[in-house]
């Protein structure tokens, strides 16, 4: 008859000695395990494991169900049509109240309505993935590429028995260091476990349980899924006197530590290292301990936990442009994006942006020639697949360029000097003059759009003659021009006198 283990009220009699005993006490200890109580020689009742029998899956599961802190639920209809209500696993254990409860609790990859097989011997492949659905690792599982889960499972040499729909948990597994091989290059994943290798690989993995709620979260200050809530259960209960649980690097350093004398059931992490800095994004360790009363030390399975960035910065060149000239808009994202699209003055419709490298976003604007002078906004929005980023940038669109000049005196006598004087747009370059026969004369900047300089009317120009000056602006590669005509007046300048100093 199979009975609860602290119901019987002894330690098995068929442990001493066992390679299990110590795990398998620790699981006694706690009251989930089951034994089967049979009477000895002189008819005396005793309490036996049975190490070395083979573990049914129904007895996994129920291991699996009490390890994991659920609660019996009789409730509803079966899950599995083969495990109805009453159903006993290994001659008498009550097995129904227990699978139901782990399938409602998502602990097992059984699909419900489908038979569970629970009579059948588990296998290692069953096992474990029995395990990863209990962590709550399915969406690691999930996310592994085919190329990540072919080398680590190409590493064996019997991989090709692991059950195709198994394949996911199983690697995930592996690269979690939930289960390891041999060590002669076989998994055995079609190997049929001993209730001693079962309470084992459940006592290794879930005896002290870390966690993330949200397991993969974007601490970048938008108060979406800023922080994650990280958890522990452990199934020591009755003798913890110290914990510790830590964020690692893929290569096992340190990132930020927590501990304490009792273990707390959940806490807030918000993605930055012990110095208060944010941690760089990427795939991280959280892997727990926990100290026992007397001394011993137990270490959880580690859990994957993803910091994951959603970060967009946009430029666009040049920033100062004339009506007509193209516009370049760049966008660098980090993080998962699905698209990234400008929204440009004008359009009704936003422009998707070509993803030309990793995290590299580009697309062209040309500047329509209608478009009013000043500054234009350009919306750059960048999809998350929760969540999204935008952000401004501007471009100064400049006034088309034009000048009016003036020249004075007008008329003027022959070697008299003159100013010329220019009025532009304050965006102007330069002003030149452009008087007949004679080198251009720059004009200078005196303040507000207004350019002047001085030249002389040749001593040899003709009274009555009419002299053109071309006063041109530029800016970029834009020219303005503006035509002026200085009459020529009779007579000759009068010469500015020359005073001598003498002594």
């Amino acid at each position: 008859m199979s009975v609860p283990a602290q119901a019987a009220g002894s330690w098995y009699v068929d442990l001493d000695g066992h390679w299990a005993a110590d795990e398998i006490r620790v699981l006694w200890e706690e009251g989930v395990t089951d034994g089967y109580s049979r009477p000895d020689a002189l008819g005396r009742p005793q309490t036996y494991f049975l190490p070395n029998a083979y573990m049914e899956r129904a007895q996994f599961a129920v291991l699996l169900a009490k390890v994991m802190g659920l609660a019996p639920d009789t409730t509803g209809p079966p899950v599995y049509p083969d495990v109805p209500p009453g159903y006993r696993a290994g001659g008498d254990l009550d097995a129904y109240p227990w699978v139901q409860a782990g399938a409602r609790a998502g602990l097992f990859p059984d699909e419900p309505g489908r038979p569970f097989r629970p009579g059948d011997v588990v296998r290692r492949d069953e096992a474990v993935a029995m395990l990863v659905h209990a962590l709550e690792l399915t969406w690691y599982a999930e996310r592994m590429p085919e190329s990540r889960i072919e080398a680590l499972l190409g590493a064996y040499r019997d991989a090709d028995r692991i059950r195709p729909a198994l394949r996911r948990a199983v690697a995930a597994a592996v690269d979690l260091a939930i289960v390891v091989g041999y060590g002669d290059g076989f998994l055995r994943p079609d190997r049929s476990l001993t209730r001693a290798e079962g309470a084992t690989l459940i006592y290794k993995s879930a005896l002290l349980r870390v966690g993330a709620d949200p397991p993969s979260f974007s601490p970048d200050g938008d108060h979406v899924q800023d922080r994650t809530r990280l958890g522990a259960r452990a199934l020591l209960n009755r003798n913890q006197t110290g914990w510790e649980v830590q964020v690692l690097t893929p290569d096992g350093q340190p990132v930020r530590t927590w501990s304490g004398q009792r273990l707390p059931a959940s806490w807030d992490w918000d993605g930055r290292d012990e110095g208060g800095r944010p941690v760089p994004a990427g795939l991280y360790l959280l892997r727990g301990e926990l100290v026992a009363r007397q001394g011993t030390r137990f270490t959880s399975a580690v859990e994957p936990l993803e910091v994951v960035y959603h970060r967009l910065v946009a430029t666009a060149s040049p920033a100062v442009v004339e009506a007509g000239e193209p516009v370049h808009i760049q966008a660098l994202t980090e993080g998962p994006v699905v698209r990234v699209v400008v929204h440009l003055p004008g359009d009704t419709a936003p422009t998707p942006m070509a993803r030309t490298a990793p995290g590299t976003w580009e697309a062209g604007w040309t500047v329509p020639e209608d478009t009013e002078p000043g500054s234009q906004a350009l919306v750059v929005v960048a999809a998350f697949p929760e969540t999204v980023r935008r952000e401004t940038v501007y471009v100064d669109v400049l006034p088309p360029l034009w000048i009016q000049g003036a020249v004075a005196p007008n008329p003027a006598r022959p070697g008299e000097p003159v100013t010329v004087t220019a009025t532009v747009p304050a965006t102007t370059d330069v002003v030149t003059l452009h008087p007949p026969n004679q080198p251009s004369i720059p004009l200078r900047e005196v303040g507000d759009g207004r350019w002047t300089a001085r030249w002389q009317v040749p001593p040899d120009a003709a009274p009555g003659s009419s002299l053109p000056l071309e006063l041109e602006a530029r800016r970029r590669d834009r020219r303005a021009v503006a035509h002026l005509d200085l009459a020529v007046a009779e007579g000759a300048a009068n010469r500015e006198p020359v005073f001598h100093l003498t002594h």
